[in-house]
């Protein structure tokens, strides 16, 4: 199926890495009694995200890029965010805003994508420009919120709101990008 090179090339390491930090995250996040805690917790975040940039230069410079690779990083990639925002909706009840539209989001892209993939044959480009300063966007929040521990607060749900507002723009330009296709404009 997969071979021990593609197994264990860098980037695919990276992507497993990032899956064990899940947990890790969970554990640090929900037994966080001093700011020394929340800032660990922000800094295994930041460690998640610093892997997932790696390991996408060090696949497209080193020529890298793997079927598994393709399949393993979104998988980290979708994992790792829709944990947070759970375990931020804990601290943050804005964040159950941002749990529905990340899991339309996602929802749509997986299963509209596969049904049109089986029926046409044809699939939508990886991530594009708006998911990705989406996706940037909540992680700089999610972190911040994280190191300074902000609930209730106005600023928090300021930031919480735009970074919705840009999820949702994602959303809509998905659900586009998946009606061409599917029409064929693409």
């Amino acid at each position: 199926m997969f071979t021990k090179k593609e197994i264990f090339s860098i980037p695919n390491i990276l992507s497993y890495f990032r899956i064990v930090l899940v947990p890790v995250f969970i554990y640090v996040y929900f037994h966080a009694e001093s700011q020394q805690d929340h800032l660990l917790s922000a800094g295994i975040l930041i460690l998640s995200s610093l892997s997932d940039l790696f390991d996408g230069m060090i696949a497209r410079r080193f020529d890298m890029i793997t079927e598994l690779g393709k399949l393993i990083d979104p998988i980290a990639d979708k994992l790792t965010q829709l944990v947070v925002a759970i375990a931020l909706m804990s601290t943050y009840h804005l964040y159950t805003l941002l749990v529905f539209i990340i899991l339309i989001k996602d929802g749509m892209l997986l299963f509209i994508g596969y049904y049109i993939y089986k029926k046409t044959g044809r699939h939508i480009n990886q991530a594009q420009m708006p998911g990705k300063i989406a996706t940037a966007l909540f992680f700089v929040v999610s972190i911040i919120l994280i190191a300074f521990y902000l609930p209730s607060s106005a600023i928090s749900n300021i930031m919480i709101t735009i970074t919705s507002i840009f999820m949702f723009i994602a959303l809509v330009y998905y659900a586009i990008e998946l009606y061409h296709v599917y029409n064929g404009i693409v």
